[in-house]
C-alpha cells in the first residue's frame, strides 16, 4: 500500500529552535568537538568507567561555567517584537514583578501527574473561597481549603512514597579508597607544576601527522547526519584542556598498572 507525505514546516517552536542553535554555535559545539579530538587522537575510550570518570573531574565545572556564562548573556540580549520592545528576558522579568507582583508557585515540585489529578479540569472539583484560582493566593486569602488539599494530596500518596530522594551518584571512581584518589590528584597536582609532557598520548612532535588538522573536528549533524561544520580547536584554552587531559591520563593509566584499582 502506497501512502503520499506531506512536510509542513513548523513556525510555533521557532524561538526555542533558534535558543538551542545559539547554544550550539556558542559553547556546545566546542566542547562536543573537544571531546572527539580526544577520542581521536589522546586516547579517550568512553567505554571505559575510569576515563568517564575523569572526563567529570576535569571538566565538570567548566562545562557548567560555560553554561551559566550563556544564561548571563542570554538573559540580557535584547528581543525584536512589537510586545518586546527590544526588552532583554531580564528586563520583561522585572518589569512583571514590578508591574504584576511576584508569582508563587504553590505546586512546584508537584509531580504533573498529581497536579492534574487535583488542579485539572479532568479532577476532583475543588471548592475555593471568593478570589482564589488555584495558581497562587493572596497573603491575606483565606488558606483553609488549601491546608484541606494539601492534607489530602499527602494522605492519597503516602501510599507511593517509599523513601526520601536520594542524589544520583556520578560516574563511579576506579579507585578502592578515598586515600588513592587523593594521591592520584596530588600526583597530577605535581605533574601539571612541573610541566610534564606524557609520551604516546599524541601531544609531542612527530606523534601528530598534521597539526593544523589535529586541531580541527568535523561535527556531522542533521537528521540523515549529511550536513558537517569544522570546528577549531586551536584556541589555547582547548591545547591546555587536551594537555590537561593526556596527563591525568597517563596519572591513571600509572595507578592502574600499580594496581591500585
Amino acid at each position: 500500500m502506497l501512502c503520499s507525505h506531506k512536510y509542513y514546516r513548523s513556525t510555533r517552536n521557532s524561538r526555542i529552535e533558534r535558543l538551542w542553535v545559539e547554544v550550539g554555535t556558542q559553547f556546545v559545539r566546542c566542547w562536543r568537538a573537544f571531546f572527539n579530538h580526544l577520542e581521536r587522537l589522546h586516547s579517550l575510550d568512553i567505554e571505559k568507567t575510569g576515563h568517564l570518570w575523569l572526563l567529570q573531574n576535569l571538566f565538570l565545572d567548566a562545562i557548567n561555567d560555560d553554561c551559566k556564562t550563556f544564561c548571563e548573556e542570554w538573559n540580557l540580549h535584547p528581543i525584536a517584537g512589537p510586545s518586546t520592545n527590544n526588552k532583554s528576558p531580564q528586563d520583561l522579568r522585572l518589569i512583571s514583578q514590578a508591574t504584576l507582583g511576584v508569582y508563587r508557585d504553590n505546586c512546584d515540585g508537584v509531580h504533573p501527574d498529581t497536579i492534574e489529578r487535583y488542579y485539572g479540569t479532568h479532577g476532583q472539583e475543588q471548592t475555593r473561597c471568593h478570589g482564589q484560582t488555584g495558581a497562587g493566593h493572596p497573603d491575606d486569602e483565606d488558606t483553609n481549603s488549601e491546608d484541606q488539599l494539601i492534607l489530602q494530596i499527602e494522605e492519597d500518596q503516602e501510599q507511593n512514597v517509599r523513601h526520601a530522594a536520594i542524589e544520583v551518584p556520578g560516574k563511579k571512581s576506579p579507585f578502592v579508597t578515598q586515600h588513592d584518589e587523593n594521591l592520584f590528584f596530588l600526583m597530577l597536582e605535581q605533574i601539571v607544576i612541573e610541566g610534564i609532557v606524557p609520551e604516546g598520548y599524541g601531544l609531542l612532535p612527530g606523534e601528530q601527522d598534521d597539526d593544523d588538522t589535529a586541531m580541527a573536528e568535523v561535527l556531522q549533524f542533521g537528521r540523515h547526519r549529511t550536513k558537517s561544520v569544522v570546528v577549531s580547536l586551536r584556541d589555547a584554552v582547548w591545547e591546555a584542556r587536551a594537555t590537561l587531559w593526556c596527563q591525568a591520563l597517563s596519572a591513571l593509566s600509572l595507578f592502574e598498572t600499580e594496581g591500585y584499582f
